[in-house]
């Protein structure tokens, strides 16, 4: 788009003092760059800029100096993240079968693990860790929102990919990051009093269940099922509105074409081993599993299906792929010391959310905490649902939402104020007595 590119380098540039003095709004700027990634909607000069980079750069030199950071949490999570990183470090320079392909993931998921733990320093605060999920939801749904647009204009013809040469540029990538992202704007429309806002949500709620439909992805339609069925379940009459837009977006898919009901019945076990992208995904499957089985305690670094790799294990096989599932993928690249670690994350995280919904019910001023780490709860359930059909381990989002648990977790544990009283009053009370 003409001229846009401009106006986004142009205020990515002013923005960057603003970074440095308050790093929890650069915060904020990172994941709207690194999650909707405009500069690849608005091309021109912007496309090959790294702007999250840059914007993390600054966010960071004002982390080092300012006094609105939290301490660093002491929880298992952090503890399992530690080891992973310390895990990547030694699979990239002493294992990795393609150094060059392993050094560049490295660096990527060591700026993820930074970004993270920044997060989780900045977020220990219930504004602005809901700000920050609605930076997130909305980064996301915009691409829902302009995504089920496109799917109502082309009647579902056409399939839907994402912004070129970002993160979710593959219909499948895409689809996953929508059943994630539903949850989150489930729960943000729930708990907004502003009538404007709350508007905006159920409309990227149900555009990005059309949007989700036009990707074409069996998996995200697999995640959505549950999504859906969970987020119904959860939430029962307390929203008839995001009920009514969830039937009514669920089916519009009775518009879409006769080869989008064929590729959904592809679904089946039977049919999905004759399928040639089902069979693609077995054969990788297998070759993660003897790669896993050959380096087991390591793994062999990032992305390490090469021609060479799968040559060794199904000669004269000519399309090798990653593993197209997230724990095969660990497996694969960094033994069964990354996958336990993995595990013992996911499980770890969505114990504490589990501990959280449950110790916190019944209460009306902690009810908001429950409906957050219920809706947390689901996009963790999509995420693992969608790991069978994507290798997505290493996705930022996946961190995202471990850095939104923990700080819901430390935020509950803080003392709540007795109604009618001020934050600043509890705690001068505290004080005294």
């Amino acid at each position: 788009m003409p001229g846009l590119d401009w106006l986004l380098i142009i205020g990515v540039i002013l923005s960057l003092p603003l970074c440095v003095a308050r790093p929890w709004i650069g915060l904020l700027e990172y994941t709207w760059l690194s999650s909707m990634q405009p500069h690849r909607m608005v091309g021109g000069v912007a496309f090959d800029m790294p702007f999250a980079k840059i914007v993390a750069a600054a966010t960071i030199l004002g982390w080092l100096f300012t006094r609105e950071r939290y301490p660093l949490p002491r929880l298992r999570e952090v503890g399992l993240i530690a080891a992973l990183a310390i895990l990547f470090t030694c699979t990239t320079w002493l294992a990795a079968l393609e150094p060059e392909r392993a050094r560049q993931s490295w660096t990527e998921i060591m700026k993820i693990f930074v970004m993270s733990g920044i997060g989780l320093t900045l977020m220990q605060d219930r504004r602005k860790l809901r700000i920050w999920l609605l930076v997130l939801a909305l980064s996301f749904g915009f691409l829902g929102l302009t995504g089920g647009m496109f799917g109502l204009r082309t009647l579902f013809t056409t399939r839907l990919f994402g912004p070129p040469e970002s993160i979710v540029s593959d219909n499948n990538a895409l689809g996953f990051a929508f059943t994630i992202i539903l949850p989150l704007l489930a729960f943000l429309h729930i708990d907004e009093t502003r009538s404007w806002l709350r508007h905006l949500l159920l409309l990227c709620f149900s555009l990005t269940i059309m949007a989700l439909f036009a990707t074409y992805s069996r998996g995200a339609f697999l995640g959505l099922a549950i999504v859906l069925l969970s987020v119904v379940a959860l939430i029962r009459s307390k929203d008839k509105a995001l009920l009514v837009a969830a039937a009514l977006a669920c089916a519009v898919v009775y518009l879409a074409p006769s080869q989008w009901f064929e590729r959904m019945q592809t679904i089946t076990p039977t049919v999905y081993k004759k399928d040639s992208s089902g069979s693609q995904r077995m054969h990788s499957w297998y070759v993660a599993w003897r790669l896993g089985l050959d380096h087991p305690l390591l793994g062999a670094g990032f992305h390490p299906f090469s021609p060479a790799v799968y040559e060794r294990y199904i000669p004269n096989y000519r399309a090798p792929h990653d593993a197209h599932n997230h724990f095969l993928q660990m497996l694969a690249e960094h033994g069964f010391t990354g996958l336990l670690l993995f595990a013992a994350l996911l499980v770890s995280v969505q114990l504490r959310l589990l501990r959280l919904a449950w110790s916190n019910r019944g209460d009306p001023q902690r009810e908001w905490i429950v409906l957050s780490a219920e809706m947390l709860l689901v996009s963790f359930l999509a995420y693992l649902v969608g790991g069978l059909f994507i290798n997505q381990p290493h996705a930022e989002l996946l961190y995202q939402l471990i850095v939104a648990a923990l700080a819901l977790d430390v935020i509950a544990r803080a003392p709540v104020a007795p109604i009618g009283e001020s934050v600043l009053g509890a705690t001068v009370r505290r004080l005294r007595g």
